[in-house]
């Protein structure tokens, strides 16, 4: 049989030269030409030579034999099963099919080079697609080959692509020769759930149970059991109670015992979040929606608490116009962004808290009825402090161990004296100025705590007449804008242990929550 005639088969061949000179791969190049052998690829990397040759059909031996006697410098001649080129590419084809993230690799001008099975499967992409531009698959909006030549992070990709609807997260980076000239990019997709799961687990040590919830009140053990019991549903819950109470730590107790406890749990104080960024914080919005929006559009809470709960504090802080976008989010469980056209569906359960009483606010028309009930399917009734008094001494010993130890005070007691007054106090703050008054008791004690190391008394209750109250014993000449600023600065700071809002604060000292936010950034308070 002549030689075309031949079945043709490949072997990769591996000679090693121990003294690599100048013209030597040349010279195996010629050697394996004058055998009429196809070369199909050559590998340099010294000491060895590396090819891929069409073979036809010679014996192994004789062939060793004779390119041995060819070539003096080589030393060992051995037939592998795989070029190292083709060896390393296989592996990191390996690699890529098993990440989690779809990847797409395109030259300079666009044309897909190679995609892996994720890529396929978010984009239904099949062998007749090699070389397809990626604009062919991919809107120019989201990446323009002629255009961008940096990398580009975190851009949102909610369209249709082939019929199917995607919602994903794009980073885009270029990839460049050595003289910084693009040659082409790698698109990388992250599906926006997985996004979602990951922002879940960062934030899941931040999550409580209710065995974390600290009491031996009855008022306390069977206000726990009511929301172990409606946990499980998937009603809409209201947390209620006072400021200080613990409204949160219940939210997320309730989302972390129920069947969304592995969803995300979205926390949002409503009466943080300026009036003018509360629609698009709510709902997102659309690149372009407004000037200084984000070129790529940002998802809204509602959107990244799907599959989970959302939490929203001081719930009655919302005003009316948002009042009815979100009772529309819980009739047609889908939202529409701010600039945007199409609906996205959401399925989130909501825990609502507030310390207002909303049934006078629904009658003042400043909170909406039928928004009001979707919200209050199950109410959630926390007692005050001063309601479970057998739970404070409890409440001081836990505090006294955490914030001890975090003070490095480990071996910290307290009086019976100084917890006979922590009892009697009426507590209008509840568990937050429990905290805040052990925290400064302990920064003043040494090893005990005792009544000259507590700071209860209540400003806002009764005015300090000790420096400020006797007209007839003051001693001029006096620094009166210090006297004023000082006076200022302990209501401001009290009334921030006692309520949980800049609004709530404002309100109690008759100021405007924007002065209240300036002064305690002056302060370094939170």
């Amino acid at each position: 049989m002549g030689r075309g005639e031949m079945a043709v088969e490949n072997k990769n061949i591996k000679f090693l030269v121990p003294e690599n000179r100048v013209g030597m791969a040349q010279e195996i190049l010629s050697a394996l030409a004058s055998r009429q052998l196809n070369i199909e690829t050559m590998e340099i990397k010294p000491p060895y030579i590396s090819v891929k040759v069409e073979w036809d059909g010679t014996s192994w031996d004789e062939f060793k034999t004779w390119i041995k006697s060819k070539i003096k410098e080589i030393s060992d001649v051995t037939e592998l099963d795989m070029m190292e080129s083709e060896k390393v590419a296989k592996e990191l084809q390996i690699v890529i099919n098993t990440m989690g993230d779809g990847i797409i690799a395109v030259n300079k001008n666009g044309d897909m080079e190679y995609y892996n099975s994720k890529a396929s499967h978010l984009f239904h992409i099949t062998n007749k697609d090699k070389n397809l531009n990626i604009n062919q698959l991919l809107p120019e909006e989201y990446y323009n080959p002629k255009l961008d030549i940096q990398d580009k992070s975190n851009i949102e990709v909610s369209s249709k692509i082939r019929n199917k609807k995607v919602n994903l997260l794009l980073n885009v980076r270029v990839i460049k020769n050595s003289s910084g000239k693009k040659m082409g990019a790698l698109l990388i997709f992250k599906e926006m759930e997985e996004v979602r799961k990951l922002i879940q687990t960062i934030a899941r040590p931040s999550m409580i149970s209710f065995d974390d919830i600290i009491g031996e009140s009855d008022k306390i053990k069977n206000t726990i059991l009511l929301a172990k019991s409606v946990s499980k549903t998937e009603a809409n819950i209201m947390v209620l109670g006072e400021s200080g109470t613990g409204k949160e730590l219940f939210a997320r107790a309730i989302h972390l015992s129920s069947n969304r406890g592995n969803g995300p749990f979205v926390a949002v104080n409503c009466s943080a979040v300026p009036d003018a960024l509360l629609e698009s914080e709510f709902f997102g919005y659309e690149k372009g929606a407004f000037t200084g929006a984000s070129n790529t559009g940002k998802q809204g809470l509602f959107e990244l608490a799907t599959g989970g709960s959302i939490f929203l504090d001081e719930i009655a802080e919302i005003p009316v116009h948002l009042q009815a976008k979100i009772l529309r989010v819980i009739q047609e469980k889908a939202l529409r962004r701010i600039g945007g056209e199409k609906e996205i569906p959401v399925d989130v359960r909501i825990i609502s808290a507030t310390h207002r009483n909303l049934l006078e606010m629904v009658k003042e028309s400043t909170f909406r009825e039928d928004l009001y009930y979707r919200l209050n399917v199950i109410p959630v009734q926390l007692p005050p402090l001063r309601e479970r008094k057998e739970d404070i001494s409890v409440l001081i010993k836990h505090f006294i161990k955490v914030l001890g130890k975090n003070s490095g005070k480990t071996d910290l007691h307290i009086t019976q004296r100084a917890l006979n007054e922590l009892e009697n106090y009426h507590w209008p703050g509840n568990i937050r100025e429990l905290q805040n008054v052990i925290e400064r008791a302990l920064i003043f004690s040494q090893d005990v705590i005792d009544t000259e190391n507590l700071m209860i008394n209540n400003p806002l209750a009764t005015h300090d007449t000790k420096s400020y109250g006797d007209s007839d014993k003051i001693d001029f000449p006096v620094n009166l804008p210090e006297i004023i600023n000082e006076l200022e600065s302990r209501h401001i700071v009290k009334a921030s242990e006692i309520y949980s809002s800049s609004r709530e604060i404002a309100k109690a000292l008759g100021i405007s929550h924007t002065k209240v936010i300036s002064r305690l950034k002056g302060y370094n308070c939170k």
